[in-house]
């Protein structure tokens, strides 16, 4: 949906007055839609499975546990939008799954818990052999751009919806999304009563729901947010990402 769609949506609904407040609110997000019928490719976005890294590159790790790869997002892929991101490489993206054996925990909250890697060129990939027992499955996902507003009152300030609105505007937010897994846009929970942002300089990166068929549980079936800063994000640097679950 782009802005215009939008805009005219809320001037025909029951809470038109803040159109105006909503139109300021609006922010890109791209929605990441599985893609079951497309064969895996080298270097191609994909939730789950093993990751395309370049050749010789080692298996990431926390203390001396294997991470587990989330993912990776191939920016070429995405079509023309107005987020921050890049134009091309590749995002790989490893999450702390742990384990009762493992000598290091990982809170979903703290520094560590997601790590990225960003491989600008995509000439001299190969892919990595996971050293976890179980990988899951892998599944080819492509994008859809769209715009976003505000999960709930904690994400922006001076709400000024009624709790009579709060039912419409949530169906609207609803809508402007075709999957529950999304780049940039707003972080969108199940529990949380705050804002999960870490800070005014960061902003969300991606968000994704609980998934039984990539095995994905994030705090017993919530969602998993991942946030960078927006410098960081403007000059490629993906090396340090926070996250939350909720």
């Amino acid at each position: 949906m782009n802005s215009n769609k939008f805009l005219n949506i809320i001037e025909q609904s029951d809470i038109g007055m803040h159109k105006e407040y909503l139109h300021q609110a609006l922010r890109p997000a791209i929605d990441l839609l599985k893609y079951n019928e497309a064969e895996l490719q080298l270097g191609c976005s994909r939730f789950g499975g093993e990751p395309d890294l370049p050749v010789g590159s080692d298996w990431p790790t926390y203390g001396m546990n294997p991470y587990r790869f989330l993912g990776q997002i191939n920016f070429a892929e995405i079509p023309p939008n107005e987020g921050n991101l890049p134009t091309k490489g590749l995002l790989s993206l490893f999450v702390a799954d742990d384990y009762p054996n493992y000598d290091c925990y990982l809170e979903v909250f703290e520094e560590g818990y997601i790590h990225g890697i960003y491989t600008p060129e995509l000439t001299n990939l190969e892919t990595l052999i996971s050293p976890n027992p179980s990988i899951g499955n892998a599944i080819a996902i492509k994008f859809s751009s769209t715009i976003d507003i505000p999960h709930d009152e904690y994400q922006l300030k001076d709400w000024p919806f009624t709790d009579n609105q709060n039912d419409i505007y949530t169906e609207i937010r609803d809508s402007l999304h075709k999957s529950s897994a999304y780049l940039l846009g707003y972080p969108s929970h199940y529990t949380l009563a705050y804002d999960p942002t870490p800070g005014e300089e960061w902003c969300s990166l991606l968000t994704i729901d609980s998934d039984d068929d990539l095995e994905w549980g994030w705090n017993d079936g919530n969602k998993l947010m991942v946030f960078i800063e927006l410098d960081r994000l403007k000059n490629l640097d993906f090396s340090r990402l926070m996250s939350d679950a909720g």
